[in-house]
């Protein structure tokens, strides 16, 4: 019976990561077919409104309800009366912070600005209930590996309340149709999973589980709202600096630009951790896994953010309509941030392997500091301005980072050069040759306009990182070997 435990540990891993990676992929392109076809029925502003009643019910989930559920999901043997007090808390937390949301509506439309935004708010406060109530059926699922029942409650949830949402968008009826979209996925998924868990909580207050889980509850929301503002503060602030139409907008331009970093930084991070992990000993080594991950992250991420960044208008116009041509700058600005964002992710990954797990901590706290107080003073510029602050924080904060990076690690400039100068070098040619592209051809945009820069994107990038790398080859490593040797762990993994 033992000699079969680790082969059973190492099937639910690979099963459960299968179905993690399918879960988190299938929400993401769902969510954004159906955003795209929404867009074409709805103005920015009702985008705008859901994106800031939106916003409030993220804050619930990172700060409340995650804090109350993960020092559970990490405990060695939660059981069943452990699960029973989650719901509790999660229960009454979600009652109370609905009803907070509910009649607080009013306020915050006028705060905001907006008196069109009560009634989205009110609407919305029901998924707050929703998710408190769900929050200890995922727990429990996740911490027993049954990652499929998640994917399958995910699939269904997000593809119905998407069907719903467009039929009433179609048929007029505005921002209200986004609200019952979400409230529709929400109870959709409430629903699947109780019926997939096949348990039922029983309420149990108990002082001393309160007591004993305290800190890590407190931790885990300190953590779940640093990230909450620098993932959602630049929203926030656009929302409350300029209203709906503007944050619909943004909200556009943040969704075409973070999948990418979404899709493709969180795979390379969970590659990243066990990789520093396993080198710290010899500093050689460490330093040459760290440039690999950010040369292979880069050599993906740069095309896809080139080809936003300088098709951005033909894009938006082509999939999402000329109303929102607006967001197409917006849009370039962004894919420069997350592509700074993506090798901060990464720097901070090896922080923490490093054991300085502060710094990344403090670095984000300045970032975010920073972004703020420029936001704020340049918003009379509107969108364009505030959206260059936000990248004008990651710039400042961006080096900063490197250097003290590159000084734990012992790191030049001559090595890093030497690593990275294919995707850097191939990002810039690519950039120029679809600038150039889109100057020689009609304005007059159609899909043969996307085509063609995903023609020339496939030739030119590909061509340059070849010509590039002839003498990096022959000096540090082929772009091959740098692949396969990042690669070769998520193919082990999945066998």
């Amino acid at each position: 019976m033992s000699k079969q435990a680790p082969t059973d540990m190492n099937g639910n891993l690979a099963s459960g990561s299968i179905w993690s990676i399918v879960d988190n992929l299938a929400q993401q392109v769902l969510s954004f077919l159906a955003f795209a076809v929404l867009a074409r029925f709805l103005a920015p502003d009702a985008f705008g409104l859901l994106t800031v009643a939106h916003l409030f019910i993220l804050f619930t989930r990172l700060v409340v309800f995650d804090a109350i559920a993960m020092p559970i999901v990490r405990a060695l043997a939660p059981n069943d009366r452990l699960y029973s007090w989650v719901f509790t808390c999660c229960s009454i937390a979600g009652l109370l912070l609905a009803m907070t949301m509910f009649f607080s509506a009013g306020l915050i439309s006028s705060l905001f600005r907006t008196q069109d935004l009560k009634v989205v708010l009110q609407g919305m406060s029901i998924s707050i209930f929703f998710f408190g109530l769900v929050r200890a059926y995922e727990a429990r699922l996740v911490r027993n590996m049954m990652f499929r029942q998640l994917a399958i409650r995910s699939i269904v949830s997000v593809m119905i309340g998407g069907v719903i949402g467009i039929a009433m968008a179609a048929s007029g009826a505005g921002a209200m149709s986004l609200v019952v979209q979400q409230v529709t996925a929400s109870g959709l998924a409430l629903v699947l999973v109780v019926a997939q868990s096949r348990w039922l909580p029983t309420l149990v207050f108990d002082r001393a589980l309160h007591e004993k889980y305290w800190d890590d509850i407190r931790q885990v929301g300190m953590s779940g709202l640093l990230n909450f503002a620098n993932a959602n503060g630049d929203s926030l602030l656009v929302s409350f600096l300029l209203g709906p139409y503007a944050t619909g907008l943004y909200n556009l331009a943040k969704r075409v630009t973070s999948a990418v970093y979404l899709v493709i930084t969180s795979s390379m991070q969970r590659v990243a951790l066990p990789m520093f992990s396993d080198a710290l000993e010899d500093r050689i080594e460490l330093q040459n896994r760290y440039l690999k991950i950010i040369g292979i992250t880069l050599f993906f991420i740069l095309p896809l953010f080139c080809f936003q960044g300088a098709l951005a208008t033909p894009l938006v116009q082509i999939v999402f309509g000329a109303k929102w041509l607006p967001a197409a700058p917006v849009i370039g600005v962004l894919a420069l941030l997350y592509m700074l964002s993506s090798i901060v992710q990464l720097n901070d990954y090896l922080f923490f392997s490093l054991g300085k797990n502060r710094l990344p901590v403090w670095l984000s706290i300045a970032q975010l500091l920073l972004a703020i107080t420029s936001a704020a003073s340049v918003s009379h510029f509107g969108l364009i301005g505030m959206s260059l602050s936000f990248c004008g924080a990651y710039l400042v904060i961006f080096p900063v980072s490197q250097w003290l990076l590159h000084r734990a690690l012992g790191l030049n400039s001559r090595m890093v050069w030497f690593a990275l100068a294919p995707p850097l070098v191939a990002g810039v040619v690519l950039l120029l040759g679809l600038e150039a592209y889109l100057a020689l051809i009609p304005r007059h945009f159609t899909s043969l306009t996307l085509a063609g820069g995903i023609v020339l994107a496939c030739l030119l990038y590909p061509l340059t990182v070849a010509v590039t790398g002839w003498r990096i080859r022959s000096r540090n490593a082929s772009w091959h070997a740098l692949l396969q040797s990042v690669l070769r762990p998520l193919r082990t993994g999945t066998r």
